[in-house]
This record gives C-alpha cells, structure tokens and sequence, in this order.
C-alpha cells in the first residue's frame, strides 16, 4: 500500500519533478558557464638508462628506468625547474602558484613522464608544459650520479604539447549531470515529506484510496458556487447541477431493499461542501418526484438556513425541546415535494441531544413520512456526532473536499465511522477540479442570476419568497 501512495504521489507531482529536474540541471549549467575556461596541454618526456649492454644488464635497467621516472617526476614540480621556466617565459606567479598549474604523472609500468600544465589560454598552457618537460631533460643530468664524467640517466622530450582544442575545466557535463540529480534528490524529498506530514486529496483515486469507499459522485468546482450553493435551481443546466445528478443516480442504488432510505452526509473536517452537496442532493431526489427531507443535524456550526436562504429561528432543537410541533418547523422549500427541517438554536449539549431518545424518535418519524431523508450531520472531526448518527441510520455519505483535506485526515474518519459499526455508503469528491472536456461541453451555458426559491404551504399555493413567505413562521407539512 505504501509503494502504491509513493507512485501515486509521484504521478500526480511529476510536473514538480521534472521541473526541480531542469531547475537543478540549469542550475549546475549556469554554474558551469560561471566559471572561467581552462586549457590544459600535455607533454611526454622518456626517461633512459645508458650503459646496458647484456640481457640481465637491461632487464635491470628497465626497473631502474621506471624507478627513475617515478622519481623524477616529482622533480618537475620542483623549484629547480620552475623558477627558469617563470623566467624564461616571463610569467608573473610565483613558484608556488606555477607548482598549482603543473602536475606529472607516471603511466604504470612505463619509463615516461606525462608533464601537464593548465593555464586560461590555450598556447601559454602549451608552452608551459613544453619548457617544464626541456628544463626537466636539462636539469636530471646534473642531478644524477656521474659514472665516467656522464650521467647514465637520460631523458628526452617525446611528444610535444599542443594548443588544446577544448577546455578541461569546468566538466560541464559532470556539473549538469550533478545538477540534475540534485534537483531529483530534491524531488525525493518532497515525496518524502507529502508522505511523512500528509498529502492534499486532490483526484478520485486519492479519495477513494484514503476513504476506502468506492467513489458515488464528484462535484466539479465552480466559481458561483458561493452566490447560487443550489445549482439545480440557480444554474439547472450547468456542470455542477449535472454532477449532482449523477451522484443522485449513483444513490437511487444504496439502500435498494429499503422503502424509506436515509443517507447521513458528512465530511472529515469543516469547509469540505457537505452541507451545499447534501443540500443539491435533496433537490435532486425531489425533481425526480420522491418525497425527501432534508435535516440539518450540525448543532455546531449550521449552515443550511444561509445556503437555503431560510431563517434559522426554529427548527431541530426546538423540536426536541418540546417548544414547536414538528410540522411548525418543517419548511416547504424548492422542488414540490422537499421538506427542510433546519437546525433551530445552537444547544449548550449537542452531543447529548443528537444522541436522546427524542432526536431518534423524531428522525424516525420523518423517515416513516418521506421515502428519502437526507442528513446533514457534523464533520467526523472532532467530535462523535456524525459517526453516531451513521451507525443508527444505516450509514454515511463521505464528502471529500478536493485540495481542502489531507488523506490522513480522511483515513482517521473512516477508520472512526467503521469504528462504531457505521456503514459508508461512497465517497463524493467535492470541488474537483473539471477536465478540459467537461469545460468545453458546458461552456455555452450561462449561469442565471440565483433566484430565491418558493414557499408552497400545505392546504394552498403561496408563491412568496422564503423569507418573505415565513415571515418568522413555519407552514404545517406533511408527507405528500
């Protein structure tokens, strides 16, 4: 499971990756080009041994041959032939700075020295390494031991240096190649950090992963959302209004064996759209001509009465507490046949009331009266509400809210529903972002400006708006 989010979240931050890739790759190019160009030239002297004459004597003096060239090679970065090459060549460093650009090497097994010296201009870098190699051959004779007034120890320039074609410093290549794996460390790390602190829940698999329910529903996101939340009646033509269609269809197959259904939606945390989703589904089942009621059982934070357009004043705590009839507080709201109850005043224990005889009693009723009734209960977190009300009324709805939660967030909530026995039923991907094709599709519709929904009370026809038709009151509804 743990190598699947790791692919997961590599897939869906690919673009990241790539990008901190090339970022990291410019970087080490740009680094490169920073530095300034070197050119180093190279020079090959051979070192030999006279006086050899038998086998023996030669096989001897090929070892002592490649000893002497270990040897003197170090001579080369020696002040003896330094300091004339500084002079004869003019140069302005020191013996010290010309011993940093001069270095030898010995071939294994060999009798040559490989003289190198580096320098910003090609022909100076050639000229350095030729005259250290000819000071060198000048220098070893008088050095050595002299048998018969002559050195048997003799070395000879080779091969020449010459103007290098192309730099030897910076690696550009090697920079850019570090760069890159740099940025892909960096890469890494991102993903380390999205698993070890969470990830957002952003797409349909992530959701679906995280709830661990099958995906009934997604709400595109729209911008209108926030003037016209019920879109089957502000925008009936719109990409939302057909998403909550199709997750209306999607629910006609949960519950099929039971003749009055209730579906509790809830989310993991505050701000996902589970109200605005629960109330768009009640719509949506009233349109198609069943009776549904839509209940507000978040006591803490309602906010179906500012969605609906519908004042708070009474509504389920007042129920309970035994002040209005319940028909008093049901309000006939949009389609025909939807019934809301709103939440009534915020009670000091809503816990407790939630959980009271009463409140299941009165839940009872209005599923025995309607064929649907949707719930609008509290987020799982942090408190108990919802996940009591899931166990009691068969299960919950999940709404997730595209790029508002982290999964870890939903996992504990459904690990918290399962908890208790509560069933959940999908989960619905709210404010996702619509692909290019949804877009497109729906482009050439309007959203029409947001009407306030009629009132219709039972025994005659009003067709005022809400707040105008309540005028603080309630209308007796019963089942239709």
């Amino acid at each position: 499971m743990e190598s699947t989010r790791i692919l997961r979240i590599v897939r869906y931050h690919w673009l990241t990756v790539l990008a901190l890739m090339a970022i990291g790759a410019t970087a080490g190019l740009a680094y490169a080009w920073s530095l300034p160009r070197e050119y180093t030239a190279q020079a090959d002297v051979f070192v030999a041994v006279t006086g050899s004459s038998t086998t023996g004597e030669l096989a001897q003096g090929s070892n002592f041959s490649q000893q002497q060239a270990r040897n003197l090679s170090t001579v080369a970065t020696r002040e003896v032939v330094l300091a004339p090459v500084i002079d004869q060549l003019g140069l302005t460093d020191s013996t010290e700075q010309l011993r940093d650009r001069v270095s030898t090497a010995v071939p294994l097994n060999t009798s040559m020295i490989s003289i190198s010296a580096t320098d910003p201009s090609p022909r100076e870098a050639a000229r350095i390494a030729n005259l250290v190699a000819a000071k060198l051959a000048e220098v070893v004779p008088t050095l050595s031991p002299q048998v018969d007034g002559t050195s048997p120890v003799r070395l000879r320039v080779i091969e020449n240096a010459v103007p290098p074609a192309t730099p030897s410093s910076p690696h550009t290549t090697m920079l850019v190649v570090l760069g890159t794996l740099g940025g892909l460390v960096a890469a890494a790390a991102v993903v380390m950090l999205r698993l070890l602190f969470g990830t957002r829940i952003r797409t349909t698999e992530q959701a679906a992963d995280a709830s661990g329910a099958a995906i009934i529903g997604t709400v595109s996101a729209d911008r209108t959302a926030e003037r016209a939340p019920v879109a089957l009646l502000s925008a009936p033509h719109s990409l939302r209004s057909e998403d909550y269609r199709r997750l209306r269809g999607n629910l006609r197959f949960v519950q099929t064996s039971q003749a009055h259904r209730v579906f509790v939606f809830t989310s993991s945390v505050p701000g996902e759209g589970k109200s605005t989703t629960a109330a768009n589904v009640a719509a949506a089942l009233a349109a198609t001509g069943a009776s549904v009621c839509l209940v507000e059982a978040d006591l803490r934070r309602p906010s179906l009465g500012r969605i609906l357009d519908v004042p708070p004043e009474i509504g389920l705590t007042s129920v309970v507490a035994g002040e209005v009839e319940l028909d008093e507080a049901l309000v006939a709201w949009g389609p025909d046949r939807l019934r809301v109850l709103l939440s009534g005043p915020v009670p000091p224990n809503p816990s407790e009331l939630l959980e009271s005889e009463r409140t299941i009693a009165l839940l009872e009723t209005l599923r025995a009266d309607h064929d649907v009734v949707i719930i609008d209960a509290p987020p799982v977190h942090p408190v108990a509400d919802a996940a009591v009300l899931a166990r009691l009324f068969g299960g919950a709805v999940l709404v997730v809210g595209a790029g508002r939660v982290r999964e870890r967030d939903v996992r504990r909530a459904a690990a918290r529903l399962t908890s208790v026995g509560a069933t959940i039923h999908g989960t619905v991907l709210n404010l996702a972002r619509p692909s290019r094709a949804d877009r497109q599709s729906y482009s050439t519709y309007s959203v029409a400006p947001a009407e306030r929904p009629r009132v219709r009370r039972t025994g005659h026809h009003d067709d005022r708006p809400a707040a105008e038709a309540l005028g603080g009151e309630r209308s007796p509804a019963g089942r239709r």
